[in-house]
């Protein structure tokens, strides 16, 4: 098992991850505060809440009050709370705290700074903060390059490990993969826009002969009412967050994609919500109709500002909103589980 890395660790982590991220042209610089990438980083990674002694906070969470100071949580260390997917209506009572945990910490990828979402499944036999190989749980490593976060590696029950190459591959071997853009620097509040080619591979060193095409599109919400819940009682409410919307289309353009996923960053939390949309007249999802029904008489994934069809025809088929939160006690805090596997941290 590995050490936890505490404050000193986090904070290596956490300077890695804003100077030596490489700048667009590909060489390696450092950064100074207020550059790119750490205008990113607060939308990616949950934060503790800070007392006076500089120690996190049991329970605390970043949006209530007394939190004026606050850092970036890191792998391996205890957390003061966790966030929880909200569970069904009817399934409530049941399971308080639902179907999966995700915590967004600092990390490592091959060795290489990054911001790891865990996916933690503990619905029955699964259980939250142990990785139960091949049921599930993996999550998403996010690395900060040229500005830009993006998703190099992810791991799921469906596609297990994989990594997202980028044309880059043929002349960069060394790198780690370019990823799965989620936004990129400056943040705006309209639209910004980029097509990405990409491609899906087994290794991180694989470069394949072949990228498909992906719309992407990104925007900043500083004002985003965010529903949460609080898995001890039950209790919800809206807590306003500053947030980055991200969109990533299955293909070249939105009249021409087949499906959508949309990914609600909050500012010291990092991924609260994700979303799956199906373009009826062009998808390949067999059960679209039936999860489409599932997931809207569920109470899974509550109202939220943003969360429209991006046009005609577009049907809402799967969802998740991590904002069901799970407070840790004094001298009881809680654990992420352990991911990725050791030899690709």
């Amino acid at each position: 098992m590995r050490a936890a890395p505490g404050r000193r660790g986090a904070a290596r982590v956490l300077a890695a991850l804003l100077a030596l991220a490489p700048a667009a042209g590909g060489a390696a610089r450092a950064q100074a505060p207020g550059a790119a990438s750490d205008a990113l980083l607060p939308y990616l990674a949950q934060s503790a809440c800070l007392d006076a002694r500089g120690a996190p906070v049991p329970g605390r969470l970043p949006f209530e009050p007394g939190c004026a100071r606050r850092r970036p949580l890191s792998q391996g260390e205890p957390l003061p709370y966790r966030r929880h997917d909200w569970p069904a209506a009817e399934a409530a009572r049941r399971l308080p705290h639902g179907y999966q945990a995700s915590d967004a910490v600092l990390g490592t990828l091959l060795g290489r700074p990054a911001i790891l979402h865990t996916l933690d499944f503990g619905d029955g036999p699964r259980r939250f903060g142990v990785f139960d190989a091949g049921r599930g749980d993996g999550g998403q490593a996010l690395i900060l390059r040229g500005g830009a976060a993006a998703a190099a590696m992810t791991e799921d029950a469906g596609g297990g490990v994989q990594w997202f190459a980028s044309p880059r591959c043929r002349t960069d071997r060394g790198a780690l993969p370019d990823g799965w853009l989620l936004a990129a620097a400056p943040l705006r509040e309209a639209w910004t826009e980029r097509v990405v080619r990409l491609s899906i591979v087994r290794r991180p060193d694989e470069c394949p002969a072949a990228f498909g095409v992906s719309y992407t599109r990104w925007r900043r919400m500083p004002r985003l009412p965010v529903p949460w819940r609080e898995a001890a009682s039950g209790a919800t409410g809206v807590f306003l967050a500053d947030a980055v919307v991200s969109e990533h289309y299955g293909g070249e353009a939105i009249t021409t994609a087949d499906h959508l996923e949309r990914f609600f960053l909050a500012r010291d939390l990092g991924m609260v919500r994700w979303e799956r949309w199906e373009n009826r007249a062009l998808s390949r999802l067999p059960d679209r109709d039936r999860m489409a029904r599932v997931i809207a008489e569920s109470g899974r994934c509550p109202p939220i500002e943003a969360s429209d069809p991006p046009g005609r025809g577009w049907m809402l088929v799967d969802c998740r909103t991590w904002t069901n939160f799970v407070r840790a006690a004094p001298g009881a805090l809680l654990a992420a589980m352990a991911w990725p596997a050791p030899e690709l941290r």
